[in-house]
């Protein structure tokens, strides 16, 4: 979404088809702003979401009021009606650029928003005579990113019910790497979220979890409180469905209530799909409106008594991010061959000649117009314009990123079908994955991987969709909208890479995030700090890589030896974290966590460990292991180490509550003793307190100001 549209809000309410007429309910706002070109004066309109939902509404003359039909997934027909509520001209809608367009006014401008699913089908019919139908193609929701996601800023979860015994908790609703659930044993039942400091929630997210689709909620309420007592209903939900399993639904939250903030958020379900149980595997929750989750449109329209003519369009915001032309692949390609001859080195440059180093350009000469329409009339066909334009830009590439050594040349690019035999590739095979076809080879090998493009898929401004197939994923990868999309992917990982391993591509202001970071975990910022310490491990902070492993180990330790076991083989984290913390903190935080992940396997654990810190010193058997870790106890300041000896004195006498209620109490008084110190690690590591700081209490401790912030907001 980037620019704005006028629209209409509807108050709306509805009652399931064949029930008596005094039964209608409120339901959610409809906001429709629709301009196939310019606006409209809608007499009908009709769409289909994400989830499967069929919604038809039709106009009144004025379009201040309308009747319609709603059908959910599962086939329940609704009666629904709604009267205009305001009109709006700051609404911002989606944006498409029409193929065929010459100026902005051709352009599409859409929204249609009904608390559901995105829209993926609409038809429409005009006052004029005219209509038309289109159908949306989403990008990939599971790989796009959200915008504003909040869910990392809950600092407690409680349920009125949970399956404690087999480990289905409530807590479970906000793991983003845990693939359990929330189990209930009742039929109704609801939880309860209390966030690190008030957020407002624009859209909510529900993932079904794994079996017995009767356990699905089907109406619900999220409610928002300022202060635990008085609670105001952000949502309503009834007859609603959950088609598959694993699977995520998300739910617009509209009016007023999307722009105030609250503190503790409530998900009451009253009635769930017929079981005696109730289940969710995931809740996520967003401060921001969705992210742009469209990439094109293809469909048909037509004026008064004329014929329907073809009508498509690629999103604005897509046409615009990545190169399509010559002089906008050369800077491009300019700025990457800088970027990757400043932090690779020679050995990874193995298909660079000293030539291209010296010219600081990782490509050729650009093909001129005899050489492209050549390859044109060998392939039978016209080449996409931004793959065509790299091409007359550079007549192929060398390195192309961390596992990408060479892009063939207009003499060596090829269908795929033509190089049977040479490489392990099968274009049925591939079919089966999902692409059209034919195929086009636009790369040698590379790291176990080829590049290709999908002749038969094109979007409608002509580009062909884009794949790596490699060895290692295995398979063909995600899909990408063209050839620059590819390159784009490609660049964007390189960074990220090279900053992970030490060697930033744009290091400017890495420190100053790793600070912001520091200064956001002691506030009890969760969110905020982790950002800033991925932001800052981009530009190549192994403190902040470090840091926001540690982080995270407080809000679920399962898993921290995996990432652990990956940094501290990274000579840059060992050194500005410094030997002796790892020693004391990373080491006891690495068993910890393998001792969760694979119990009584200590031994595999530390040989594992040794392979990462070759000379660790690690001993082998638990006994002298023991002595070890209590030889190289993180050190803490003295009236914290006081209050953890007094803890411990409790836990061993089994008042684990009021060990807890010590720890608490001395929280706010912690604080770092070296600035990469930023929690007491020893409450997740010391063997004598695991009964005492579970899964929540470890989350609280996070969420605490610490070294002397008094609140989240200080």
């Amino acid at each position: 979404m980037e620019e704005n549209v006028s629209a209409l809000v509807f108050l709306t309410e509805r009652r399931r088809a064949g029930t008596g007429p005094g039964e209608w309910k409120p339901d959610h706002r409809l906001v429709v702003g629709f301009e196939p070109g310019r606006a409209v004066s809608l007499a009908q309109l009709g769409w289909r979401d994400l989830d499967g939902t069929e919604s038809v509404a039709g106009f009144d003359p004025a379009m201040t009021a309308f009747t319609g039909v709603r059908i959910t997934p599962d086939g329940t027909s609704h009666v629904w009606r709604g009267r205009l509520a305001e009109r709006r001209s700051d609404r911002p809608c989606h944006r498409f650029r029409v193929r065929g367009g010459q100026e902005p006014r051709e352009d599409l401008r859409l929204l249609i928003e009904d608390g559901g699913a995105p829209v993926v089908r609409a038809d429409w019919a005009d006052r004029e005579g005219g209509g038309g139908a289109v159908v949306l193609r989403t990008i990939d929701l599971d790989r796009a990113r959200y915008a504003g996601e909040v869910t990392d800023g809950v600092r407690e979860v409680k349920a009125g019910n949970e399956h404690s015994s087999a480990g289905e908790v409530a807590a479970n609703l906000i793991d983003d790497e845990n693939s359990t659930k929330w189990l209930s044993w009742r039929s109704a039942d609801r939880v309860e979220f209390t966030m690190a400091e008030p957020v407002r929630i624009r859209h909510y997210a529900l993932v079904s979890a794994n079996d017995f689709a009767d356990r699905d909620p089907r109406d619900w309420e999220l409610r928002g409180s300022a202060d635990g007592r008085t609670w105001v209903t952000l949502d309503t939900r009834s007859d609603e469905f959950f088609p598959g399993r694993h699977l995520s639904r998300d739910f617009h939250v509209t009016g007023t209530a999307a722009d105030t903030p609250y503190r503790y958020l409530r998900l009451e379900i009253t009635r769930n799909c017929g079981g005696s149980q109730i289940q969710l595997s995931r809740v996520r929750f967003f401060s921001a409106d969705r992210t742009c989750t469209y990439e094109a449109f293809t469909g048909h329209r037509y004026t008064a008594g004329e014929a329907p003519t073809p009508y498509a369009g690629t999103a604005a915001d897509l046409v615009s991010d990545v190169p399509n032309t010559v002089v906008s692949w050369r800077s491009y390609l300019a700025e990457y061959s800088a970027d990757m001859l400043r932090v690779l080195d020679e050995d990874e440059l193995l298909t660079t000649t000293e030539e291209q180093r010296s010219a600081s350009w990782l490509g050729h000469d650009g093909a001129d117009e005899e050489q492209i329409a050549a390859l044109e009339e060998r392939l039978g066909t016209r080449l996409p314009s931004g793959y065509r334009s790299f091409l007359a830009a550079s007549d192929g590439w060398s390195t192309m990123g961390a596992f990408m050594y060479s892009l063939r040349t207009t003499a060596s690019v090829g269908w795929l079908d033509d190089f049977r035999g040479e490489h392990a590739l099968d274009e049925d095979h591939l079919k089966h994955e999902g692409l059209v076809g034919p195929v086009l080879l636009v790369s040698d090998e590379g790291d176990a991987q080829y590049w290709l493009l999908d002749a038969g898929d094109v979007s409608p401004d002509g580009e062909w969709a884009a794949y790596v197939w490699a060895s290692w994923y295995p398979g063909l990868g995600g899909r990408h909208r063209s050839f620059a999309d590819l390159v784009d992917h490609e660049r964007a990982s390189f960074e990220e890479l090279s900053g992970s391993e030490g060697r930033p591509v744009r290091p400017k202001g890495a420190e100053e995030l790793l600070d912001q970071g520091r200064r956001a975990a002691l506030r009890g910022r969760v969110d905020e700090a982790l950002d800033a310490f991925r932001r800052a491990e981009e530009k190549g902070s192994g403190a902040a890589a470090y840091l926001r492993v540690v982080l995270s180990a407080f809000l679920d330790v399962r898993g921290t030896h995996h990432r652990l076991r990956g940094l501290l083989a990274r000579p840059h984290v060992v050194a500005e974290i410094g030997t002796e913390q790892v020693n004391t903190e990373a080491v006891a935080l690495f068993l910890r966590s393998a001792g969760l992940d694979t119990p009584g396997r200590a031994a595999h654990a530390v040989r594992v460990l040794d392979e990462t810190m070759p000379g660790s010193g690690l001993p082998s058997t638990d006994r002298e292991r023991e002595a070890w870790l209590a030889e190289h106890r993180i050190p803490e300041a003295s009236a914290f180490e006081r209050a953890l000896d007094s803890a411990r004195a409790l836990a061993s006498r089994g008042a684990t509550d009021d060990a807890w209620a010590v720890i608490e109490e001395a929280l706010t008084e912690w604080y770092p003793v070296s600035p990469n110190r930023i929690a007491p690690v020893a409450l997740l590591t010391d063997p004598a307190l695991h009964g005492v700081v579970n899964r929540r209490r470890a989350r609280e401790v996070v969420f605490t100001p610490r070294g002397g912030h008094a609140s989240p907001s200080a």
